[in-house]
């Protein structure tokens, strides 16, 4: 049941994170991994908070919800 339900969430997050315009953490992890081995990586808090601000935080104009 647990891999059921761990599945259903890697398949829902593939497809409504790119769907409001999130990266994908475990796509940041493994980018890191293979071409930034030395650096450190973001938490997934500090990930998910650098990728809202730069959806809505570009270029000076902010928007509002």
């Amino acid at each position: 049941m647990f891999e059921q339900i761990k599945a259903l969430y890697e398949k829902s997050e593939k497809f409504f994170h790119p769907l409001v315009g999130l990266s994908s953490y475990e796509k940041y992890l493994e980018h890191m991994k293979r071409n930034h081995p030395d650096k450190e990586v973001l938490t997934r808090g500090e990930f998910f908070k650098e990728a809202v601000d730069r959806k809505y935080n570009t270029g000076g104009f902010k928007k509002c919800c």
